[in-house]
């Protein structure tokens, strides 16, 4: 088998094994890497919001959150840094979705979103800048 061959193949079974995650990034203490992702209410008035969060391969669920409440999820990124977790946001009579985790976006490995009426604002350290906030997609 010549050289070549050889090259592609190891191609193959390497994305494959980062599609299904075989392989994850490793941190600087060499234990895989996992990004944790949280939401919080912040909408006024206590309003509840209902969240419904998914990607290619998971779907999360429905969950409800009373004003302050938070929903957390955790996963690995593999070789290929592509990962895409989309949410919808429901409250009162109001329906709104936002990609929340986006490669190519995002840098951190524990983001924290606050869910407002004009849009989700990603927290950097303990402040949320008005660059962090964003609008929801249409």
């Amino acid at each position: 088998m010549s050289v070549f061959i050889q090259k592609i193949m190891l191609m193959c079974v390497l994305l494959l094994l980062s599609s299904h995650n075989v392989l994850a990034v490793h941190s600087t203490n060499f234990g895989p890497q996992k990004v944790h992702v949280y939401v919080i209410n912040d909408l006024p008035g206590n309003l509840d919001l209902t969240l419904d969060c998914k990607s290619k391969d998971d779907d999360l669920g429905s969950h409800i959150l009373h004003h302050g409440g938070q929903y957390s999820f955790s996963f690995g990124y593999g070789i290929i840094k592509q990962t895409l977790f989309y949410c919808s946001f429901q409250w009162n009579n109001e329906l709104h979705w936002f990609n929340i985790v986006e490669s190519g976006r995002d840098e951190c490995f524990d983001c924290i979103w606050y869910i407002r009426q004009s849009g989700p604002c990603l927290v950097e350290g303990r402040d949320i800048t008005p660059d962090g906030c964003f609008h929801w997609k249409k």
